[in-house]
């Protein structure tokens, strides 16, 4: 398909959306797997078993079907780092219909809300102006790219596991989050790699396939994990401020979209990233529920050494 950002732009925003309703619904079937997780504990094995008889579950991962086809469309007609940060706007559509801008303590989820949207839309303004289609792409670095985020996934979800229990769910959710964002840049990296060559003959093409499919499980327990440990808005601000920013990165360093990116642009990228970072930290010691957990962290005297077992 021939470049068209506009679209690919709406085909995003109508992406977060479904996103969005999708991480409230799957959110609220994961809760009641684990109801009175103050220990804020990842789910065993019978748990994540358990989620897949619930209806409202699949409700969930239905609407995250439409949500990830409205992407790879997207994907076919603008550069993955235009298409990624759109996705951002799942954020605050997860904050309105957790309804908390309404209350006292709505400041307190307000202002970090607006930074992180402000934030990222000036990142994808910035690169919307900056970046152009990849060109001669090799996917040497793009298997060597994947490893690494791999390797860096795996760090989070250990965090997820034994970290001070008011950041689990962001761990597990920036864990996820560089999957999907992996799975973006691969997805990318395999239509623009077609479109000069066989792909069909190429063993490289059909490892990165194998490396999309394993992702998209991972990414999958990992989100479900920070559901069960934490606020749907904070999963949701985790996973479209990370996602897009690897898929970013993976965009201009490997598949070579950053050709006409100069110092000025870089310079903002980088200081609207950390912005929107900073913005996701601050939602997350604002949210009542990090409170919870350090009060019942501060309570117990001591951290908790068992853990409950996925494997």
């Amino acid at each position: 398909m021939e470049q068209n950002i506009p679209m690919a732009v709406m085909l995003g925003v109508f992406g977060s959306f479904c996103f969005a309703l999708s991480a409230k619904v799957q959110h609220s079937a994961v809760g009641g797997q684990v109801e009175e997780n103050r220990a804020r504990q990842r789910m065993d094995r019978r748990q994540l078993l358990q989620l897949l008889q619930d209806t409202h579950w699949w409700i969930g991962m239905g609407l995250m079907g439409v949500s990830l086809a409205c992407q790879v469309c997207g994907l076919t007609m603008a550069p993955v780092s235009v298409v990624q940060p759109v996705g951002l706007l799942a954020f605050p559509w997860s904050v309105i219909l957790a309804g908390k801008l309404r209350g006292p303590g709505a400041t307190r989820i307000l202002v970090p809300t607006v930074l992180t949207v402000a934030a990222a839309f000036g990142f994808v303004a910035v690169v919307a102006a900056h970046t152009s289609p990849s060109k001669g792409l090799s996917l040497i670095p793009v298997a060597i790219a994947s490893c690494v985020v791999y390797a860096v996934a795996g760090l989070f979800a250990s965090a997820g596991s034994r970290g001070p229990r008011q950041w689990r769910c962001l761990f597990w959710a920036s864990g996820g989050a560089l999957f999907y964002g992996l799975e973006a840049s691969l997805v990318k990296a395999v239509i623009e790699y077609a479109r000069d060559h066989a792909w069909w003959q190429d063993p490289m093409v059909w490892g990165i396939g194998v490396a999309l499919v394993i992702g998209s499980g991972l990414a999958g327990l990992l989100v479900q994990q920070g559901y069960a440990t934490g606020p749907t808005e904070v999963v949701v601000a985790s996973m479209t401020v990370t996602s897009p920013v690897v898929a970013v990165i993976f965009g201009i360093a490997v598949l070579g979209e950053g050709r006409h990116l100069t110092f000025g642009p870089a310079f903002c990228l980088v200081g609207l990233g950390l912005a929107a970072i900073a913005g996701v930290i601050m939602l997350t010691r604002a949210h009542p529920t990090y409170r919870a957990a350090k009060v019942a962290e501060r309570g117990d005297g001591q951290e908790h050494t068992e853990f409950l077992d996925v494997g």
